[in-house]
């Protein structure tokens, strides 16, 4: 498996990888699929409610952090690799944090501004939001940290309305330093298995400004264009969504510039609509935001009243080795419990 070995972001790095970009990224490698990796999850971690913060804080031997349930940004709004003592999530904000609410050419809102109810036990945030006129449905978002270096996001839709594309667009906001990977499929040829690429999503004039959406399928890759995007009762502008190749896996993760390290995020497929990213580059006039991110589409699906969905959703810390194998192998591992069950 071979690699690009500058730097990202570098002369050599934009040189090497230039027609890459013109189709939304930089490839770094063509990807193979890992051999499952069985293993129990972690036990799940104490949390300790902090009065100043409102939040509930948390430690491991490998991390720490603060679960803010309150405010716009409620979510993973702190979040510290001790082995090397760095704050990844952007200050400003949070990971994990549920914004808009969609269906097809229909924005019902956020809960960022949405009243709430809160619930806690020694291991667990829950946050109820009740259904609303707006929005026909309730939605319960329940935190837990596991040992040693992840963090679990279950959240339960219950429907009293009738949607057609139902999506939950579900940011995480990380330090603009670190560097977006996805892994996307190339186009099928014939009846070959089709190629996987890991991509760095990087700048260019064709898509500036815009927010770049790997999709699951051609139905997915429709939804940015029937209208959720144009809706404006709620006064919350938003950056043009433009789909491109399809996600191979439901995985993102982030990586210092040295890629000695990760921030994973990972869903199931039949609950994950669609990924977007912020391209890359260190150039400030040449990004779209003050910060690196991932968004999941969550759901997707035509809801009547009376449907319940629920998605889980893992953030995971994890060191990475020459080949960057260990996001896939994770992926494989959070697949594996869900068979175990």
């Amino acid at each position: 498996m071979k690699h690009n070995a500058a730097k990202p972001g570098s002369r050599r790095w934009f040189l090497k990888t230039s027609a890459a970009a013109l189709c939304g990224g930089a490839v770094v490698s063509r990807v193979g699929f890992p051999q499952a990796v069985r293993a129990a999850p972690g036990r799940l971690v104490s949390l300790s409610h902090n009065p100043g913060t409102g939040a509930y804080d948390f430690e491991t031997a490998q991390m720490s952090g603060s679960i803010q349930p309150e405010g716009p940004y409620h979510g993973v709004t702190h979040l510290v690799d001790k082995r090397i003592g760095r704050e990844l999530t952007d200050k400003r904000y949070s990971a994990l944090n549920l914004f808009r609410l969609f269906s097809v050419n229909l924005g019902m809102g956020t809960p960022r501004s949405m009243e709430r109810k809160v619930k806690a036990t020694d291991t667990a945030v829950e946050i109820t939001w009740p259904a609303t006129e707006a929005h026909q449905g309730e939605i319960t978002a329940r935190y837990e940290v596991r040992d040693p270096d992840a963090i679990d996001l279950t959240m339960t839709l219950r429907v009293r309305g009738t949607y057609a594309g139902y999506e939950l667009l579900l940011p995480s906001y990380f330090d603009k330093t670190l560097i977006p990977h996805v892994y996307l499929k190339r186009r099928a040829v014939s009846t070959k298995p089709t190629d996987v690429d890991l991509v760095v999503p990087m700048f260019n004039e064709v898509f500036r400004g815009c927010g770049l959406v790997f999709p699951r399928d051609a139905h997915a890759a429709r939804r940015p264009f029937d209208g959720r995007w144009e809706r404006s009762e709620y006064k919350m502008p938003t950056a043009p969504f433009l789909p491109v190749r399809h996600y191979a896996h439901p995985l993102a993760f982030m990586t210092d510039a040295e890629k000695k390290l990760a921030v994973v995020l990972m869903m199931r497929r039949e609950r994950c609509s669609a990924i977007s990213a912020r391209y890359f580059s260190e150039r400030d006039e040449e990004r779209a935001t003050s910060y690196s991110a991932f968004d999941f589409l969550v759901f997707g699906d035509d809801l009547l009243p009376g449907d319940t969905r629920t998605a889980k959703i893992r953030l995971a810390l994890t060191p990475l080795d020459a080949e960057m194998s260990q996001p896939l192998k994770l992926h494989q591992k959070f697949l594996d419990e869900r068979d175990g069950v």
